[in-house]
């Protein structure tokens, strides 16, 4: 029976996932896992999650957890990776320093200091990684899932000789996004997609032989549809073809938006410190997770469209599958250079993972990803030879960067972070005729940069309703569209809102009862109904608080959604909005009257698929 070492598995949810994707083969429903993690706390929730997943699969695995990477590989078959060394402490150094500059980042795991910076930091985990794989299990496949993808795979690749792989789930969930903005199945859809990570572009879409990016373009121009997606929409607009990571990724990997200010960042809806905010998330996810393994509550299990299951089943079994992975180029595409990590149609059996042959690549697309090729090959110029001038000029050849800031200007930049990261970085010190900065800086302390951005955020966040009950999902009247003006046998109730709701009272829907429970947001107001009640497609939620004013006044109600939101307020229909969207901060604002004392809130949520929920906010009083 195969053995999965899982590296880094204090992730819990994305642990789980995998998991729960290969015992969901039949094949594996014995398998061996063995979890490894530095921090031992994550790592007994991440394996007390698998275990729990196990039994509601109604699978026997063999299940074990270790702080020993090398005990966690010997013998392994398959080695998944998914360690982000430094944390959230690392990240915020990633965007701190660079703002003092004027460098702002959505992200900043892929490419520019962040990705860089990031891939220094992973440079010697991973090469201990693979020297130990290569003495206790030098035939297993290495599955990473780390970013920044090319440049961690470029480590991998150019300091041994393991089998490896890097894994996105970019390529098949967008795919999966266009489809739904034409009408159209993805499973009946034909698509090539080549590039590199988060910058591969559909080059072809088809049905039938038919061209459908027609029909893409004409989506483009539904407003509704275009605010989903805007950057991305903006680049298919100007290169003809549409790329796989997302518009607030996109945002950064070239100066046509962020350096041009607060107006165009506004008008593209870019997120500046999104990744920030989502670290923050993570956390609090981790602790309802530390919950929930410990709870006998029942765990639902959903297959993701993460293709690690796939690749180790058709290894295994032979089953050929195709994939989207990350290699080494070495001619896939003509017009990229030989040693890029590219990203294309993979081919998997019993032999293992070959690339296919896609050919040239329009010369845009090329053009678009070319700076961040010679960032990849100059961080691991930088990282195998201690040189710290071409960190600087990775940095330079940085599309945002060097947009944004003069070269005296990147090298400060860059000697600041080096000094802040400190040991956690390779060694950076060969002899170069490129000069420093000559600036010296010393060490950051995590604890003050995390107490600043707590506050800056709490701060953000006053005014966010944060605790809530909710009630859901209640199923749409249809099984591929949903209304929020649909009636629910809660809903129906509401003749009679006056005062408080009974809150003791269950309802049936789809042959489920559902009850009251409940739910507090996270730290920037967001309160995520896929985790409270569940993910449901085609699905209505509502969720109660209660507002409490010291006087009678007018203020301004602000709330984003995912999807369509219905508001009342003391029983009254004050907002509604029937829309297909993702969450947004303070999208819509309306003004309101509060009574003196308590005003009664209740949300209705319409959700098409995927994430759902809300975010409320109501001005404290002025006095």
């Amino acid at each position: 029976m195969i053995k999965v070492a899982m590296i880094g598995a204090g992730s819990v949810v994305f642990s789980k996932n995998l998991t729960g994707d290969i015992l969901s083969y039949p094949e594996f429903k014995d398998a061996n896992f063995t979890y490894m993690d530095i921090d031992e706390d994550r790592l007994q929730v991440g394996a007390d999650l698998c275990r729990k997943l196990a039994k509601a699969l109604d699978t026997s695995p063999t299940i074990e957890a270790t702080l020993n990477q090398r005990e966690a590989l010997s013998g392994a078959d398959f080695v998944i990776n998914m360690v982000q060394i430094g944390g959230f402490n690392s990240t915020l150094v990633d965007f701190e320093i660079p703002r003092k500059y004027g460098l702002n980042f959505t992200i900043a795991d892929t490419t520019g200091p962040g990705g860089f910076f990031r891939a220094l930091r992973t440079y010697p985990m991973l090469t201990k990684l693979t020297q130990d794989m290569e003495d206790l299990c030098p035939n297993a496949v290495l599955l990473n899932y780390s970013n920044p993808m090319s440049m961690n795979m470029q480590t991998i690749t150019r300091t041994s000789g393991i089998s490896a792989v890097g894994l996105c789930h970019s390529v098949q969930g967008t795919f999966n996004q266009l489809m739904g903005y034409i009408g159209e199945n993805p499973a009946e859809i034909a698509f090539t997609c080549a590039g590199i990570n988060h910058m591969a572009f559909y080059l072809s879409i088809t049905k039938n032989g038919l061209d459908l990016y027609p029909r893409l373009f004409d989506a483009m121009n539904d407003q509704k549809i275009y605010q989903t997606n805007k950057v991305r929409f903006e680049l298919m607009k100007r290169l003809g073809y549409f790329v796989t990571e997302s518009s607030e990724h996109n945002a950064e990997y070239s100066p046509y938006f962020i350096p041009h200010g607060s107006d165009v960042i506004a008008d593209f809806d870019i997120p500046i410190d999104e990744y920030l905010r989502r670290c923050d998330g993570i956390v609090d996810e981790f602790e309802r997770m530390k919950v929930f393994s410990k709870s006998e509550e029942p765990m639902e299990v959903h297959r993701s469209h993460e293709y690690g299951s796939t690749i180790i089943h058709s290894i295994v079994t032979g089953t050929p599958s195709v994939v989207y992975g990350n290699m080494p180029n070495r001619g896939a595409i003509g017009n990229l250079p030989y040693n890029a990590i590219a990203e294309v149609p993979t081919l998997v059996d019993r032999s293992g993972l070959r690339f296919t042959t896609v050919g040239d690549i329009p010369t845009e697309l090329a053009a678009y990803m070319q700076p961040h090729i010679v960032q990849h090959e100059l961080f691991i110029q930088a990282a195998m030879t201690g040189r710290r001038d071409h960190v600087y000029q990775a940095a330079m050849f940085d599309p945002l960067t060097s947009a944004t800031l003069t070269t005296d200007k990147i090298v400060e930049m860059c000697d600041e972070l080096i000094a802040a990261h400190g040991d956690l970085l390779p060694p950076l010190n060969a002899p170069s005729r490129v000069p420093t900065s000559g600036k010296k800086f010393g060490l950051v302390e995590p604890k003050d940069l995390r107490a600043s951005w707590d506050a800056a955020q709490a701060e953000k966040s006053a005014d966010y309703i944060h605790e809530w009950l909710v009630i859901g999902p209640f199923d749409s009247l249809r099984a591929d569209f949903v209304s929020i003006d649909q009636v629910t046998e809660f809903e129906k109730s509401l003749e009679t809102f006056g005062s408080a709701l009974d809150f003791s009272v269950d309802y049936i829907s789809a042959g489920r009862q559902i009850k009251w429970r409940s739910a507090t947001a996270d730290k920037s107001g967001f309160v995520d109904l896929s985790r409270v009640i569940g993910k449901k497609n085609y699905a209505i939620g509502y969720a109660y608080a209660e507002i409490e004013s010291i006087h009678a006044r007018e203020t301004v109600l602000s709330c984003g959604s995912d999807d369509g939101i219905k508001i009342w307020l003391n029983g009254t229909v004050v907002h509604s909005i029937d829309v297909r969207r993702p969450h947004k901060p303070a999208e819509d604002s309306k003004h309101v009257y509060l009574n003196a004392g308590t005003n009664r809130l209740l949300i209705k949520i319409s959700n098409y698929d995927g994430a759902w929920g809300f975010s409320v906010a109501v001005p404290k009083s002025n006095f």
